[in-house]
């Protein structure tokens, strides 16, 4: 987008910025952003037509001769033309000369012809030079202002100069220079403001977007874990009464009509979970504590995966039990399905032992199988999915979103091992510092 001439002022660079400049001051200065069109345009619509009306007035107000009239709408003319020039200039050296020379053309105006015209050039100066200009250029060119109109008006008859013809109101220009210039500075801290606050909306949308771009990631892991944590479990049990069936119908077809009625079973179960994921996805329900007993729960779990898969489950459960909230009982339930299945999918495990250990804040859900355990991934690597696998990595982003970890390798003694622990509660220091970060 292309910025207005109107709207540009000049800015003092950043201490970063001004290490790469050795050649003078002026070199610390550059040309500032832009602002809205109507705050650029009104000002210099507000100066131009000013000049524009004093250049007409010059010539019905005027008694002189022609050519002294001409002269003077030409200095006056000058003026206006070097204010609008500098709009166009991009180096502050250039401005600088050419306020220098409306300056000179004002002083000339005062001392030469009559009616002290120059004084409304210098006055629109004043205002100009004060909001375009940092201080460090500003304040010389204001202070030469006042020096001008000081001189060509008389003010500094004490010494031992030459004096015009028309002293004027020395007390009411000083009066008015000085209102003009807080005007231009007033309207440059403004400028200032509206600038900010378009770099500051301009970040917050850039973060707005980025919040939206990381929710939308951390919604599509989240839908992939809770998919995966449902059709994983069902499809591996179900792949593996798929292979008892074909057994059972060469081998021993009166049992066949029971497993078949299994696997329904499994199916009509796999579609209710199906179903309370979709509507997890729709509405968030409220959290509440789990009160059931947990250890019963996880052993009817393993018992129904015994009853399914042929996989030998012995359940222990050591400690006091304590109530667990309803995340934490989703994600050991989660991620015990998702231990015996992996015990049985990637390690062919013929038994498995599940532990449940209470402790006073704390408790551990772990599964250690006789399978294949070199063959699962390791603790602590990050290649976790390799292979599409992506069952220790939910259980690890389910563990990690309530400060637990997952502790995942092969046993010494043979066959693979999978450790869960969670915190029964939330210690204050580790709360307080989520809350600061919220």
């Amino acid at each position: 987008m292309n910025l207005l001439p109107e709207s540009a002022i000049f800015e003092v660079t950043s201490g970063e910025e001004r290490q790469a400049w050795r050649w003078g001051w002026w070199r610390d200065v550059r040309l500032g952003p832009g602002v809205p069109f109507a705050f650029g345009r009104g000002i210099a619509i507000t100066s131009d037509m000013i000049l524009i009306s004093v250049l007409g007035v010059i010539g019905l107000s005027t008694h002189a001769p022609a050519v002294t009239i001409t002269l003077m709408e030409l200095l006056f003319g000058g003026i206006l033309a070097l204010m609008l020039i500098t709009r166009w200039l991009k180096h502050i050296m250039l401005v600088v000369d050419a306020y220098l020379a409306a300056i000179g053309l004002g002083i000339i105006l005062n001392l030469v012809f009559p009616g002290a015209w120059g004084n409304v050039g210098l006055y629109s100066l004043c205002v100009i030079i004060c909001f375009r200009l940092p201080r460090r250029c500003s304040l010389p060119l204001v202070g030469l202002c006042i020096l001008a109109f000081a001189y060509t008006n008389g003010i500094l008859s004490f010494l031992p100069l030459p004096q015009p013809a028309y002293p004027g109101t020395s007390i009411f220009n000083l009066i008015l220079t000085g209102a003009l210039c807080w005007f231009g500075l007033n309207l440059r801290a403004q400028y200032r403001l509206v600038v900010r606050l378009h770099e500051v909306q301009g970040e917050l949308q850039e973060q707005m977007a980025r919040n939206a771009e990381l929710a939308a990631a951390h919604e599509r892991t989240r839908i992939a874990r809770d998919i995966h944590d449902v059709l994983s479990h069902s499809l591996a049990v179900l792949s593996i009464q798929l292979q008892a069936a074909r057994h059972l119908l060469t081998h021993n077809p009166e049992r066949l009509a029971s497993k078949l009625d299994d696997m329904a079973a499994l199916l009509r179960e796999s579609i209710t979970e199906s179903r309370q994921v979709v509507g997890l996805l729709r509405v968030q329900p409220a959290p509440h504590a789990r009160s059931e007993n947990l250890g019963e729960s996880l052993s009817l779990l393993a018992s129904t995966f015994n009853e399914r898969t042929g996989i030998h489950c012995h359940f222990n459960e050591s400690g006091a039990p304590q109530q667990v909230s309803a995340q934490q009982w989703e994600t050991l339930h989660q991620a015990l399905r998702e231990m015996l299945t992996n015990a049985h999918r990637h390690g062919a495990a013929e038994a498995a032992e599940i532990t449940l250990c209470w402790q006073a804040t704390s408790l551990s859900l772990a599964v250690h199988d006789n399978g294949r355990g070199s063959s699962q991934p390791a603790q602590g690597t990050e290649s976790i999915n390799v292979g599409g696998h992506h069952g220790l990595e939910g259980i690890r982003e389910r563990a990690k979103a309530l400060d637990g970890e997952v502790i995942a390798g092969p046993a010494a003694e043979g066959g693979f091992t999978v450790t869960l622990h969670l915190p029964l509660q939330q210690p204050v220091a580790s709360a307080m510092q989520k809350e600061r970060t919220a």
